[in-house]
């Protein structure tokens, strides 16, 4: 009768042991992988704040020079039609 202890060290050592490694490293790289994407994409949301309200400024700078603008030009306007009266 056969002993067979050998076979079974020979299976664990080349089939389960690197099976186990390699499913180890998988895990490893993947969650290396997950972490580097939840940093990209926090990175990239607090981009996307940032021309929010970089926007929103520009808008709200953009509307006070309007006002500017047509109320000097309502000035404008109010001076010129004063002179034809005369």
């Amino acid at each position: 009768m056969t002993d067979p202890l050998p076979f079974i060290d020979a299976i664990i050592q080349y089939l389960i042991v690197p099976a186990v490694v390699w499913v180890w490293m998988l895990h490893k790289t993947q969650s290396l992988h997950a972490t580097d994407i939840a940093v990209l994409r926090a990175e990239a949301n607090a981009r996307d704040v940032a021309r929010k309200e970089e926007r929103e400024a520009t808008a709200a700078q953009l509307d006070q020079i309007l006002t500017m603008l047509q109320t000097i030009n309502g000035r404008i306007d109010g001076v010129m039609v004063k002179g034809k009266d005369r």
